[in-house]
């Protein structure tokens, strides 16, 4: 008998957000703190995981206020959907991601916690050459691509 038949999927959800600043078009990228248990001091977006009885969109919020200290952003629309496991590949580190395309007016303040230790707001071409993580990566070139579509469509 197949051992996975009729298994019902238990996995975690995570959010994650290109902000973007409307006045001067740079994104916003914070560094991973090297005590993190996971991809400790590379840069990367702000991402999160939702928790129990939380829908995504407030989790996005949640995880900013936590994370970067402001919670004041538009949400766009969804640039994509993605799946990893955090270490080894088990059900209690499977992740089923969403990475949305949020918008400020103006930089808000930033107040970092514990889990970053730098933040900096830099065009995605410089997200690019700071990132290393290929899945990070891939959100920063789906805001490229998906951005270069909504003005070629205006």
């Amino acid at each position: 008998m197949d051992e996975h038949k009729n298994d019902i999927g238990r996995f975690m959800v995570a959010v994650g957000a290109v902000i973007e600043c409307v006045t001067d078009g740079t994104i916003l990228v914070v560094k991973r703190s090297t005590n993190q248990d996971f991809q400790g001091g590379v840069w990367e977006l702000v991402y999160g995981r939702v928790s129990q009885f939380e829908a995504p969109i407030d989790g996005l919020i949640r995880e900013h206020r936590e994370e970067v200290g402001f919670d004041s952003f538009i949400v766009i629309r969804p640039l994509r959907t993605w799946h990893l496991y955090r270490g080894e590949e088990t059900a209690e580190k499977e992740l089923i991601g969403i990475t949305y395309w949020c918008q400020v007016q103006d930089k808000p303040p930033i107040h970092l916690n514990e889990e970053h230790t730098e933040y900096a707001w830099v065009t995605p071409e410089q997200a690019l050459e700071l990132i290393s993580v290929e899945g990070i990566k891939e959100d920063v070139l789906t805001y490229i691509k998906v951005k270069k579509e909504e003005h070629a469509r205006h």
